[in-house]
């Protein structure tokens, strides 16, 4: 388990909510990512799938625990995108 740091962070406001998007360039199975976001209402993540190969073909999960997130994944060192909303 290892702490991660967001390669890039886009923001956009809708209204009373913001959707974050993370962009993390290697991830592996039980990091963290602490983003310090309050009143998160909303949470996934999303993989980038090597065509030639099956990384990242099963996905990832994601949990959060007070605006710390845990990714849960079956591969090793792969580009993961995780998105949450926040109520501002």
């Amino acid at each position: 388990m290892a702490a991660q740091t967001a390669a890039n962070t886009f923001r956009e406001n809708v209204g009373s909510l913001t959707l974050h998007i993370f962009k993390f360039t290697s991830v592996t199975g039980a990091d963290t990512f602490a983003s310090g976001l309050p009143n998160v209402v909303g949470f996934w993540a999303t993989s980038e799938f090597n065509g030639g190969t099956t990384t990242g073909g099963n996905g990832v999960s994601v949990s959060n625990s007070s605006g710390t997130f845990t990714f849960c994944l079956d591969t090793a060192a792969i580009a993961v995108d995780l998105f949450v909303v926040s109520r501002t």
